[in-house]
């Protein structure tokens, strides 16, 4: 084990594999000592079916031998190579034949193994060795098996009397409940009479008992156990035979058969004539975004067959276009061969999907180790009747591990077959699913995650973690409370991520019957177990993305998911415009969307495209149709249609009519902020379900370009339509700046005076204006503070990337003063013709609310952003930070340009270590070496970064202890700050490419503390239990315990009902025990966790089975000096978990 800890070095293809035969000695050999011979000879065999007693295959004579492990026959000849192994833990019973004492029978699950010895003596003698043995393996409990049952009784003994001796002081009280301590959740029991009282703890007994020794269910059985609703998808896990639209034109539609696998997990398809199946031709229900009925389809409008549109659906889902330079919606097009077959998969999909990229398996699995569901796919993809040959095991191990030494491969195949459970029906080291997942986690024993596992096992150092040392294990390496380690959060979690490692019992116990038994009867949390534990959704890297803000604000206290040109797929100047990137946007959660509108030929028709470009057009109406019907899939609160209006007055009209006539009710067009005389927006919880329009007015505009000639050489660009909306482009003269020098010409002559226009504008009907009620975009030129104060609140600006660059840095604070009160949106510069984005984070610094990306672009700007606005349950609106709500009434001005703490935001350490990484790399695709990148972004005085970390090798890379640690101190303003991580692989040719990413914002990462009614760490403050106790780094005294009130924590600080609380230099909290006084500035204790960080594509979709193990350290700080007594109390009204919610909220009001 000394080799462990220090970094694999020398050829990568056996370093991995030679570390894990050296860490485990003999026990990894063919030749294991530990199995030895009994008996050995000639039988007949007959195999027959158990459920009909029908014979399979014909009778013939073979060469069997009885191991201590297993039942063996050999090749006819050399008796020296296994031909096929049955497990004695598969077997289960042996018979006696009454009529012929010269044959016995093996039973198995589905079979029956007839054997005929060569006389009756023989055949005593084999079922007596065989009865020995499997007695082993399957034992009544000994005396010493016995003293395990009894000592897991003895375990739940305490717990069982303390709660008979509260239901016999509570016999009286209705609300009494008893808790089982083995059920997966909490039950409630109705109370009992004493005399009855025995019996029931007596039968409680008895089920601890039967529940030890049962096994735990397999993946298969998941659905049974998790789904109760319908079960319309299992008539799909049969064939059916479809046609299939291909995506390229010079294909013609093709017929193929289609199912589900029978764990749900994808749709699989392959050609007439093949039998065997591909990941390239499967589909993941999790990356399913909607179900389209109908040929809705471009790919169906190439080959149009509207005679069975009634029988045509599609399945959208993003993939990545051109490259990887951009990422849209694609769609998988199929049509039933008949209407019943076609409502048959529209149920069954429709029972699967339970919304917009919400698939069956994130409720039906929904803490599983996500490696585990990506091997169960390749594994349905593969197998032959419910297990994989030894030669379809080696190609899907290179697969997996391009660059592994085959020979190592085979001993590692031959090993997991030596330690299945039960028996294969094919020649050879064939694998079933559990021995598959042996496998996998045979090529992962090793590193420092095997040297932690191993230095928590004490009692039983090679099986595994007893809920004690598993419980030790999350308190000081995840930071759980003592508290939440309760035995029936252990025993189901242990329960639940080791039931696919029954067969790692078995290697963990090195073939010996009594280790097994211990492994099968106690409950222990294996390696394999550990591992999955890791990986899983228990122990996420990050906190639920659940709703938890206040949507009350006005909508200028929220930054707002916008996209920019959003009806383009690609490239600016020739790219594919197509309503598809308006449902994408929508889809993600994006709140803020942008049409450009065009006069069509002859001015008959209203176009949506980018103008003079190459770029493809839409109709208006289409687009239109488009966004009232996804607008609100994915949240209901507000979005905003950012028009960019090119058209004559005529159009202008008919574009009025439209939006009354296809939004309906659904579009603003009352302003409450005049009507009722408001000072600030409307909350987004007050125009929930509504489409609000944003356009720019001119009331009255001159020829300001009479001076210049329209004959000379102004490019297309520059000559605009007339209009009385015109574009956010047209009021900076920035932008123009950027296109003028392109063309070459003299810009100062057209644009270096701020009143000159190059629009011209003539008067028109109010008709479209009317519709426009609250973000009405204005110019101010010059650029003047004094009369941005004097605008409307519903009068909003908008500035190109570099006009808000200018802004940002020359006056932070007047910015901040503006976006208090009035919406802000920026957008990228004209010269990005490849679509390319900007760094929104200085932006969001100033309190922009609406930074506009290029949604098609996947680059490192397009990822921040969407880590950004998974926040509040991605409903496109993040609640800003107080400070930034605030500027005008905080004692010290915020500024993104700070460099000191400020007294109102808390400070944060932040520590990461990266220990390893798992399957780095694409399926079937060889790498030489990858490169690892951690950074933080955020206001300037927040964006660090790690020095890169590589490896050679990409399935299970390791890294020594300390080597590559990211370390910041002191993160200023934590609630802008986004850790990214970031891995590109290197092929043998080309550059590095991205393999895949994750961004996560600071203050969801975790670990977080975590008290007994729910997480109470907030963006600022200080963290209270139900109980009253405040978690800091020391102790406090109580004085005064007869005073009883409830407290909540704001973002800000300490907020206290029913009494009156001075916050000064020193904070005073009143709980419903006492008053806490405590300095002014304290630190909440440093929190460190083991984490596994999933990996997600450019587009943003998670990579099931790839991603990076790292710890993390957190160390928060806290002023209270800052402190206001004006914190908004109805923040806190939406978290679930706070105490006493009722009460609080009737004393606020």
């Amino acid at each position: 084990m000394e080799e462990l800890t220090s970094e694999v070095k020398g050829n990568p293809r056996q370093s991995l594999f030679t570390e894990i035969i050296r860490s485990r000695g003999d026990t990894l050999t063919a030749q294991d000592p530990s199995v030895r011979p009994i008996k050995s000879g000639d039988l007949k065999k007959t195999t027959k079916s158990r459920k009909n007693n029908v014979t399979l295959g014909p009778t013939r004579e073979r060469r069997f031998q009885l191991t201590s492990v297993a039942i063996e026959y050999l090749e006819r000849f050399s008796q020296v190579k296994v031909r096929r192994s049955f497990p004695l833990t598969s077997v289960e019973c042996v018979e006696d034949d009454k009529d012929n004492t010269q044959v016995f029978r093996l039973v198995f699950q589905k079979t029956v193994m007839v054997l005929e010895a060569s006389s009756p003596e023989d055949a005593t003698e084999w079922v007596q060795k065989i009865k020995d043995v499997w007695a082993q393996w399957h034992a009544t409990p000994t005396p010493t098996d016995s003293l395990l049952c009894t000592s897991m009784e003895a375990e739940h003994e305490e717990e069982l009397t303390e709660r008979a001796s509260a239901a016999e002081t509570a016999t009286n009280d209705i609300s009494t409940v008893v808790e089982d301590p083995c059920d997966d959740y909490s039950s409630s029991y109705a109370p009992v009479a004493e005399d009855t009282l025995k019996y029931k703890y007596h039968w409680r007994r008895g089920l601890i008992k039967r529940r030890v020794q049962q096994q735990p269910p397999r993946l298969e059985r998941l659905l049974s156990n998790k789904q109760t609703e319908s079960k319309a998808y299992e008539k799909l896990h049969t064939e059916y035979a479809m046609i299939k639209y291909p995506h390229k034109k010079w294909s013609i539609p093709s017929e193929k058969l289609l199912h589900i696998d029978k764990d749900n997990l994808h749709i699989m398809w392959r050609r007439l004539g093949l039998s065997d199946f591909h990941m390239t031709k499967t589909l993941p229900f999790h990356r399913i975004w909607e179900i389209r009925e109908g040929q809705c389809t471009k790919w169906f409008h190439h080959f149009p067959y509207e005679e069975v549109d009634g029988q045509s659906f599609s399945l959208i889902f993003e993939e990545e276009k051109h490259g990887g330079r951009y990422v849209g919606l694609s769609s998988l097009d199929l049509i039933c061969d008949n209407p019943d077959h076609y409502k048959e998969w529209i149920e069954g999909l429709v029972a699967m999907i339970s919304g917009p990229r919400q698939s069956v398996w994130n409720t039906l699995y929904p803490s599983t180790d996500p490696s585990i569901l990506w091997l169960k796919r390749l594994w349905t993809t593969k197998h032959d009747n419910h297990e994989l040959s030894e030669r379809a095991t080696m190609a899907l191990l290179l697969a997996i591990h391009p660059s592994c030494d085959v020979g190592l491969a085979k001993q590692l195949i031959r090993i997991a077959n030596l330690h299945q459970c039960s028996s294969t029906t094919n020649y050879g080291h064939a694998l079933l699913w559990d021995g598959f997942t042996v496998l996998f986690n045979l090529m992962c024993e090793n590193g420092r995650l095997l040297q932690m596992f191993k230095s928590y096992t004490k009692a039983y150092p090679t099986l595994g973690l007893t809920k004690e040392e598993f419980g030790d294990f999350l308190i000081e390496e995840c930071s759980w409370r003592r508290g939440d380690c309760t035995r029936t959060t252990l025993q189901r979690m242990m329960r639940h991520h080791d039931h696919n490692h029954n067969s790692f019992k078995k290697y963990a116990a090195k073939n010996r019957p009594f280790e097994f038994n211990i492994a099968m009867t106690k409950p222990l949390l294996t390696y394999a177990g550990f591992l999955s534990f890791l990986r899983s959704s228990d122990n996420a890297i990050s906190e639920k993305e659940e709703k938890l803000e206040d949507m009350d604000q006005p909508l200028s206290h929220y930054f707002i998911n916008s996209s920019h040109n959003t009806y383009l797929e690609g490239h600016q100047l020739n790219g594919i415009s197509s309503c598809e990137a308006y449902i994408r946007a929508l889809l993600q959660g994006c709140r803020c969307i942008e049409i450009d509108c065009w006069d069509g030929a002859l001015r008959e028709a209203i176009l949506i495209y980018h103008g003079h470009t190459l770029t493809t057009k839409l109709g208006f109406t289409a687009v239109i149709r488009t966004i009232r019907d996804y607008a609100f899939h994915m949240s209901l609160y507000p979005v905003i249609i950012s028009i960019e209006n090119h058209c004559c007055s005529t159009n202008q009209k008919l574009m009025a009519r439209h939006f009354l006539e296809i939004m309906g009710d659904v579009l603003c067009t009352e302003n409450i902020v005049e009507t009722e005389g408001r000072e600030r927006l409307p909350s987004p919880t007050e125009l929930q379900g509504k489409i609000i329009l944003k356009g720019t007015f001119k009331k009255e505009v001159k020829a300001a370009m009479s001076s210049f000639s329209t004959e000379t050489s102004l490019p297309a660009y520059l000559v605009k339509s007339r209009s009385t909306i015109i574009s956010d482009e047209q009021l900076t003269s920035d932008e123009n700046q950027d296109m003028v020098s392109i063309y070459g010409l003299d810009a100062p002559k057209m644009v270096a005076q701020d009143d000159q226009e190059t629009t011209f504008v003539e008067d028109t009907e109010k008709d479209l204006e009317k519709l426009v009620v609250y973000c009405r975009s204005i110019s101010i030129k010059p650029w003047s503070w004094s009369k941005q104060r004097e605008t409307s609140v519903s009068e909003m600006f908008s500035f190109g990337e570099p006009s808000a660059m200018k802004l940002c840095k020359n006056s932070p604070q007047e910015m901040l003063a503006c976006t208090e009160r009035q919406l802000v949106r920026t957008y990228p510069k004209g010269t990005r013709f490849d679509s390319s984005n900007y760094d929104p984070t200085l932006m969001w610094g100033c309190g922009m609310h609406m930074v506009a990306l290029n949604f098609q672009t996947p680059d490192v700007w397009m990822h921040l952003n969407q880590a950004f606005f998974r926040q509040n349950g991605g409903c496109g609106y993040v609640l800003k930070p107080e400070v930034m709500r605030r500027s005008s009434q905080s004692s010290v001005e915020y500024s993104p340009f700070m460099t000191e703490p400020h007294p109102d935001i808390p400070t944060v350490d932040l520590e990461i270590e990266l220990i390893s990484g798992q399957q780095l790399c694409p399926y079937k695709k060889k790498c030489v070496s990858l490169t690892v990148d951690i950074q933080t972004f955020g206001i300037p005085a927040d964006k660090s970064a790690m020095p890169q970390a590589s490896h050679d090798s990409a399935f299970w890379p390791q890294w020594e202890r300390g080597k590559f640690v990211y370390s910041r101190r002191k993160i200023l303003m934590p609630e802008l700050c986004l850790v990214y991580f970031r891995v590109e692989v290197q092929y043998s040719t080309g550059n590095p490419q991205l393999f895949g990413q994750n961004c996560i914002q600071l203050l969801s990462l975790k670990p977080v503390l975590v008290t007994s009614v729910g997480v109470l760490v907030t963006s600022v403050g200080v963290l209270v239990t139900s109980e009253g106790v405040l978690v800091t780094s020391v102790d406090l005294p109580i004085t005064s315990p007869s005073n009883q009130c409830e407290c909540l924590v704001t973002s800000v600080g300490v907020l206290v009902t029913s009494v009156v609380v001075l916050v000064t230099s020193v904070c005073v909290l009143v709980t419903n025990v006492g008053v806490l006084a405590f300095p002014a500035t304290k630190s909440i204790p440093t929190l460190s966790g083991v984490k596994f960080v999933p990996l997600r594509t450019s587009g943003g979709e998670l990579i099931q089975g790839s991603g990076l193990f790292v710890k993390i350290t957190k160390e928060t700080s806290i002023s209270a000096a800052g402190v206001s007594s004006a914190a908004p109390v109805k923040q806190l009204r939406s978290r679930p978990h706070l105490t006493h919610q009722a009460n609080v909220e009737e004393s606020l009001n």
